[in-house]
């Protein structure tokens, strides 16, 4: 007998993977647009409200199928989502806490109701509290057809309405004054992260099924600022993670599908956290540190140019590494990176009197006094309307021309003569 066992036989595992990863890219695509509608708690709600309605729906029917069970589930979620829009509207409650409410309430009722199904022993009720964390292994072909059939409709109806969607979501007064039905869309959004919510259900369970539709919009949020590219990948993160807790909940018998779904996801997040390459901790390392080198190059290249005000002799890298640092020995290698920089662009070439001294080329001289131009541009400019300045400047100043409108500028330095 090998390790690894697989409880279903082979094609059975392919079909529920191929649904059950249609439910995660759909809940990526359906989530990104929750998430830039700033609405992405709204599925919290449903999805907690959803286990109501499975034990209704298994009450009211005496049914177990998957279709039976998941009506009733969207009932519920529908239900839910209008108790927490009621709650919002005529308590005048905050929104965390009308969503703390309706999760509480309807969750307990789920729980209760399926405890006690179990307890009474009503004949089919054992297993449905695996809707709690996910029972991939228990779906059959056909419901697997019908979780894919779903998910392709959703992800065809995001792609229908995208445009207005997404006007709704950066700019709803715009959207408005358009003639768009901004709370017709806003209702369709939240119905559709609903039905994301309903179809995760085997997936993720109703505990954290949640998380498959914020995550992986957060995670695709690190790699782009396109709003298309980012429903793009966050449904291919979707996708993955499904695949990837259905790959090894398969493989491993006793391990539910719903946590390691979500712990795929977090993964690959967390990953997005640190190489994503605008947003990652190590680009903005990188960027953090390329501005340093840049402003340390600047502060060499003005004392450089004021050692070759005040006399031929040149300066010293010791000499500017003592008066960048002090006596610190923090900060001593950022110096010399930056100083090297300097020699291997010929900004400084060797004194003539030799001795390690160095002054400044011809081009380096042009960009130390550029350098000083600059500066003495943006405090002129900052002296006399500071707003325009605060927006631009960065730890080394690019040209004012570069940044602020050219009719400003002119006004300001006829002000300045």
């Amino acid at each position: 007998m090998t390790a690894l066992q697989f409880p279903m036989p082979a094609y059975n595992t392919l079909i529920v993977a191929a649904g059950v990863a249609a439910v995660g890219f759909a809940a990526g695509v359906v989530g990104s647009l929750a998430l830039l509608r700033k609405r992405p708690l709204a599925g919290d709600a449903a999805a907690h409200a959803t286990l109501v309605g499975v034990a209704a729906a298994f009450l009211a029917t005496g049914r177990r199928d998957l279709p039976t069970l998941l009506a009733g589930a969207l009932v519920s979620a529908v239900a839910g989502l209008a108790a927490l829009v009621a709650v919002r509207r005529l308590t005048r409650t905050r929104d965390d806490a009308a969503t703390a409410l309706v999760i509480g309430v309807s969750f307990g009722a789920g729980v209760a109701l399926l405890s006690g199904s179990s307890a009474r022993g009503l004949p089919g009720s054992a297993g449905l509290e695996q809707f709690l964390l996910g029972h991939t292994a228990a779906l059959a072909a056909r419901d697997a057809l019908l979780l894919a059939g779903v998910s392709c409709l959703a992800v065809l109806l995001v792609a229908a309405a995208f445009k207005e969607a997404l006007a709704v979501a950066f700019d709803e007064a715009f959207a408005a004054a358009t003639g768009w039905p901004v709370a017709w869309i806003d209702v369709a959004l939240v119905a559709l992260v609903a039905v994301m919510v309903v179809v995760g259900l085997p997936a993720a369970g109703a505990v954290l099924v949640t998380a498959l539709v914020v995550i992986p919009p957060v995670a695709a949020r690190q790699w782009t600022d396109q709003a298309a590219t980012m429903l793009l990948l966050a449904g291919i993160v979707g996708l993955l993670a499904a695949l990837a807790g259905v790959a090894v909940s398969a493989a491993v018998p006793g391990l539910p599908t719903g946590p390691l779904v979500v712990l795929a996801a977090a993964a690959l997040c967390a990953l997005s956290f640190v190489v994503a390459p605008q947003r990652g901790w190590l680009a903005r390392r990188m960027a953090e540190r390329a501005v340093r080198r840049q402003w340390l190059r600047g502060l060499a290249l003005e004392l450089c140019l004021r050692s070759a005000e005040a006399g031929p002799g040149g300066c010293a890298p010791d000499e500017v590494e003592r008066r960048l640092t002090g006596d610190a020995a923090r900060g001593r290698r950022a110096v010399r990176a930056a100083w090297d920089e300097l020699v291997r662009s010929r900004t400084v070439v060797p004194a003539p009197g030799g001795g390690g001294r160095w002054q400044l080329s011809t081009s380096g001289h042009a960009a130390a006094l550029e350098r000083r131009r600059r500066i003495g541009d943006w405090q002129s400019i900052i002296e006399a309307a500071p707003e325009a300045a605060r927006e631009s400047l960065s730890i080394d100043l690019p040209a004012p021309e570069a940044v602020l409108d050219p009719e400003l500028l002119k006004t300001l330095r006829r002000g300045k003569g």
